[in-house]
């Protein structure tokens, strides 16, 4: 399904910085996504458009294929002297955490991406792009890595201004680009460079990236990467999913944004309307992205901020599904942004067949890359007693085969099938209550593990498509706070309702009378946004539905 086209050959002689707004002290929360990537020039445009053309054409005429590429990562973490685990020295589990981000959201199975079914958008589809990243087991000189993926570099000893110190844009990426990235990048050719860091919040930025240069556009504009800056910078409290966050940017959203750059997308929102109203002649020149004109919140360059709600800005630029505000290249709050396009891909996979800093990567990362598995797996918050629970998605990111461990606390009476050593095990519960749930993932380079909390409870009675199951009903789902549960008129009596977090833990409890109430109000409007698990129950059934909370 195509969108309503952007002018495709709109071009833009743009040199500047879209940046966020409203950053606070130095470890609160940032307001507004800030991307501080520059616009390239109109020289840019034109060659890579024009390279985007040739390889649909080669496509077409099935001389090339979308291959799976593998992209070594090399971690420059800059810090002034703290403590591995510390922030900005942060921890080797938050830099996994990291990749395994990357993996799932260039995959097309990132954190949220299922809700694209509930939006118009569904027929284009989440894109899986085949590219995959991989942390680098060894340095330049072919040495061994302690961490892979991993350089940390004290500013003090290498003798370099404290990154928090420039309170302008422009004297941090000043430093950055002049002396930290000149005196730290590893060979382009064979790394995909990032360096984290901690920024004066009067900066107003998370991350900013260089695009895929070319042959004949060197000394045009910073807007590329040369040999001494090529990759991106990310915030260490943007980076990651798990470790020294600072929501609502905690869910390693960033690095996917300026991974985008990096791999030649534009701002979905296109980067030449200045957020004018009306105007929807900005593109990013994808034809399966719609033209918005953005404005959710105090919106820049055509892109959303926050957290919205779908449908947004519907009909404003002749879609009739508004603005594609999930899409990675806007600026919205983490949880909100989880895909990417096919047409983006076809860009992406363009500048990895193109650009001179990214056509060797994927060769390279046969002997650079670290094997370091990055144990994964999803559970449902609730399941039943003495019936096998399958962990979902279950996965270790490593191509060097690993072992597999399973483990469940408390341990008495839970059984695996086939074993505790299958990458996916049915684990079977004995007795209701709380469980921890712990893969643990080992090769020759390292182990690592995950766990997760599960609820057990006594389905004996529990119906899924009874009668009772279809007199009950949640409304709205997703909710922004406020949900409403309705009980058909055909049904009497008391509803016990429980309403249970990610970690299986009652959160609210409520009795509902329906001969009383012709419905219930919930207020959840306090809660994190996420997944929860209602319970219903009449005392001789029980139901439970699943509920999204997006505010």
């Amino acid at each position: 399904m195509k969108l309503n086209l952007k002018l495709v050959l709109a071009t833009f002689a743009l040199s500047l910085a879209v940046t966020g707004q409203n950053v606070f002290h130095k470890n609160a929360t940032i307001n507004k996504r800030g991307c501080a990537t520059e616009v390239p020039p109109e020289e840019w445009d034109a060659w890579f458009n024009k390279k985007v053309a040739e390889y649909k054409e080669m496509r077409a005429n099935y001389k090339t294929e979308n291959v799976s590429i593998t992209i070594p990562v090399i971690v420059h973490v800059i810090h002034g002297g703290s403590a591995v685990g510390s922030f900005p020295n942060i921890s080797a589990a938050q830099i996994r955490s990291q990749i395994n981000v990357l993996n799932k959201d260039f995959g097309g199975t990132g954190f949220n991406s299922f809700k694209l079914v509930s939006t118009g958008f569904s027929a284009v589809g989440v894109a899986n792009t085949n590219i995959t990243f991989c942390l680098a087991q060894y340095d330049p000189a072919g040495n061994l890595l302690a961490e892979p993926g991993t350089d940390r570099l004290n500013y003090n000893i290498m003798g370099w201004q404290n990154p928090y110190t420039p309170n302008t844009l422009n004297a941090f990426r000043t430093l950055m680009d002049n002396t930290i990235k000149p005196a730290s990048i590893w060979d382009p050719t064979f790394y995909y460079n990032i360096w984290i860091s901690d920024v004066n919040p009067s900066c107003e930025i998370l991350g900013y990236a260089t695009f895929p240069g070319g042959s004949g556009l060197a000394g045009i504009s910073s807007s590329f990467g040369s040999g001494a800056t090529d990759g991106i910078w990310v915030w260490s409290r943007s980076f990651g999913s798990v470790g020294i966050l600072s929501a609502p940017y905690n869910y390693g959203r960033t690095a996917s944004h300026e991974t985008g750059h990096w791999l030649g997308l534009r701002h979905i929102g296109g980067d030449g309307n200045n957020n004018a109203a009306g105007d929807c002649n900005a593109t990013d020149f994808c034809d399966d992205t719609p033209p918005q004109t953005g404005g959710f919140g105090t919106g820049a360059y055509g892109q959303n901020f926050g957290a919205p709600t779908y449908p947004l800005h519907a009909n404003v630029c002749s879609s009739p599904f508004g603005d594609m505000f999930m899409n990675f290249m806007d600026y919205t709050d983490d949880a909100y942004n989880y895909m990417f396009t096919p047409d983006q891909n076809v860009r992406m996979q363009t500048a990895l067949l193109n650009g001179y800093f990214r056509n060797q990567l994927s060769a390279s990362s046969f002997t650079t890359c670290s094997d370091l598995p990055l144990a994964d797996f999803i559970l449902d918050t609730i399941a039943c007693v003495n019936s096998g629970v399958v962990p979902f998605n279950a996965t270790t990111e490593s191509t060097l085969a690993p072992t597999y461990s399973w483990k469940v606390t408390p341990s008495l009476g839970v059984t695996f099938s086939p074993g505790s050593t299958n990458p996916n095990p049915a684990i079977s519960f004995p007795s209701i209550g709380m469980y921890t749930v712990t893969m643990v993932a080992t090769n020759t380079i390292g182990v690592t593990t995950n766990t997760t909390a599960l609820r057990l409870e006594d389905c004996t009675s529990l119906t899924k498509n009874s009668l009772f199951g279809n007199t009950v009903s949640l409304a709205p789902n997703p909710t922004t706070g406020q949900l409403v549960i309705t009980a058909n008129k055909a049904l009497s009596g008391d509803l016990q309702i429980g309403v249970y977090n990610t970690f299986g833990q009652l959160i609210l409890s409520r009795s509902y009378n329906t001969s009383s109430e012709s419905k219930l109000n919930i207020d959840l409007g306090s809660y994190p946004d996420g997944v929860y698990s209602v319970s219903i129950s009449n005392g001789g059934e029980k139901i439970i539905k699943k509920l999204i909370l997006n505010k």
